[in-house]
């Protein structure tokens, strides 16, 4: 093995919900986007796509494996035959929940007294009653009713009979919801999950056919999933302008109800497979839990990666001269992720990583960067007074080009009176006097030209300076709210302030060359570099350019 070449590995699932339009950084999408995707992957879509998305005349190296036939070409599976196909899938993806009136009202009645216990929470100040009252929020399955309400007893709370009997008709709500019948699938609930692998271009994976890179995902998924049907596995070898098979790659869509108890519990099983590795293969790592939060649900889809990189190196990759590992950034992001998970289970005093506190030093990057801005725009001021002072300097040439003139006046008036020789020589100078008075005229004119556009140019500047300071203040509160209270209507004010803002700067920007817009521009992007510099730690965080989007639409 030590002979071998190290290459790296993409290997990605998506779950997809019987939601009709969903998109989550958990990583699930709804209906539609399955729709979507199915259309994609068969290669039948309802219009012409708006840009290339694959090769049409390399579509025999397309293949499609089927339960019921195996592997075959996709150019020999019909039109008529793949949208039967996709159709049998959205099907499942609508499938039914289980009516229930009694359940529908002891949601809503468990929602209203959970709004009722937030709102006691929030007018605490101890740490230790705070966390007394989330773990009943948080509370998953039946709850310790006794215990819960023991522990937050212990506290001295403004109304506190009427606070414990909230949150025990809370937690009795809550209960009878957890051992009542529950609906056979839930609107969010995952029925349909995608797979795909593939080997990077550069790595130049060769000596592999399309089938084995089918049978591999297959037999993964067969292997550790058994109780779950494939709906069929596609294999795209049509989107390499260079006909290199080095891209191929294949998409696994198998549907997430267990074929032997009905319940749609794809990811539960995948939680107990992850948990039964990490235990025989990593002693000591702390097990997902069994209703994993956004940091778990990350660990969640790293170690089913590290599982399919074992089972590719034994099973596709042992005869060949190639071994696949994950890169050391993937590796990194995976520890960052467990100490990061670590990290939440101490008290917020304790923590070296921290939201808040995270959003704290992001706002104080943004006003030092809006200082930056103010000083850029002082210096702007300074540049138009060393441009007035220059006028100035010009209007003194002018007036000593006057005197200049007067003097040639006097001593042409003199020669006028001379003899011929001197009325020779005052000729000389009234040709001079009228260089003199062009100049003069000239000058006049520069100067009120000059004078003229220092004046716009001020105007423009005091405009562009309001207009900036708007657009700043739009981005950094909006920064502000979605680290701390993530209030969206107040989110939307400030994006809609820096949006006017920056349509006000665009608007006036008389400039030739645009320099306040490239400016604003330049702003905004510098601002939203916050974004992406916790890209990695913070994969929810949206994309800088989806913000600069609302922003300058």
């Amino acid at each position: 093995m030590n002979d071998k070449k190290i290459i790296s590995m993409i290997f990605k699932t998506l779950n997809y919900t019987n939601e009709i339009k969903r998109h989550s950084s958990t990583g699930s999408a709804g209906r539609r986007q399955l729709f979507k995707t199915l259309r994609h992957s068969l290669r039948i879509p309802t219009s012409q796509p708006k840009k290339l998305e694959w090769i049409d005349d390399q579509s025999h190296l397309n293949l499609i494996w089927l339960p019921e036939v195996g592997i075959v070409k996709l150019d020999d599976y019909s039109k008529e035959e793949r949208e039967a196909l996709l159709t049998k899938i959205t099907n499942e993806a609508e499938a039914p929940t289980v009516v229930n009136k009694d359940r529908g009202k002891l949601l809503e009645l468990r929602t209203k007294l959970k709004n009722s216990v937030k709102n006691a929470c929030k007018k605490e100040s101890d740490e230790w009653c705070i966390s007394s009252f989330q773990r009943i929020l948080n509370v998953k399955g039946i709850a310790d009713t006794v215990q819960l309400l023991s522990d937050l007893s212990q506290f001295d709370i403004n109304r506190k009979a009427q606070k414990l009997n909230t949150a025990r008709q809370f937690l009795d709500c809550h209960n009878e919801i957890e051992s009542g019948p529950k609906a056979l699938i839930r609107k969010n609930q995952a029925v349909v999950q995608e797979a795909f692998f593939k080997f990077p271009s550069r790595n130049e994976v060769s000596g592999i056919n399309p089938e084995n890179r089918i049978d591999l995902i297959k037999g993964f998924y067969q292997a550790v999933f058994p109780e779950y049907p494939i709906h069929f596995i596609v294999l795209h070898g049509d989107e390499d302008k260079d006909k290199r098979d080095y891209s191929d790659h294949p998409h696994l869509f198998i549907s997430t109800k267990n074929s032997k108890s009905g319940r749609y519990d794809l990811r539960e099983t995948q939680i107990k497979k992850v948990n039964a590795y990490l235990k025989k293969h990593r002693p000591g790592t702390d097990p997902i839990s069994e209703t994993p939060d956004f940091l778990e649900s990350q660990l969640l889809f790293g170690y089913l990666q590290d599982m399919f990189y074992v089972y590719t190196n034994n099973r596709l990759l042992k005869q060949t001269p190639y071994v696949a590992k994950k890169v050391e950034q993937t590796e990194a992001h995976m520890q960052k992720l467990r100490y990061i998970r670590n990290e939440s289970k101490k008290p917020k005093s304790e923590r070296a990583f921290n939201l808040y506190e995270l959003a704290r030093v992001d706002r104080e990057e943004a006003q030092r960067q809006a200082e930056s801005a103010k000083e850029e725009a002082q210096q702007a001021q300074q540049q138009r007074q060393e441009a007035f002072q220059k006028a100035k300097k010009a209007k003194a040439f002018t007036d000593k080009q006057i005197s200049t003139a007067k003097e040639a006046i006097s001593v042409q008036r003199q020669a006028e009176r001379a003899t011929s020789e001197e009325r020779e020589q005052a000729q000389f100078y009234q040709r001079k006097t009228d260089n003199f008075k062009q100049t003069l005229a000239n000058k006049n004119t520069e100067y009120a030209k000059i004078q003229s556009e220092i004046e716009q140019k001020t105007k423009e500047l005091r405009l562009f300076k309001t207009n900036l300071s708007d657009l700043i203040d739009g981005i950094i509160g909006w920064l502000e709210e979605f680290f701390t209270a993530k209030r969206k209507a107040v989110q939307d004010l400030h994006l809609e302030k820096a949006r006017h803002a920056y349509a006000r700067i665009e608007e006036n920007d008389k400039t030739c060359d645009k320099i306040f817009t490239i400016q604003a521009d330049h702003e905004i992007d510098h601002h939203l570099d916050i974004l992406d510099n916790h890209s990695d730690s913070l994969p929810d965080l949206p994309k800088p350019r989806d913000i600069k989007r609302l922003i300058k639409p």
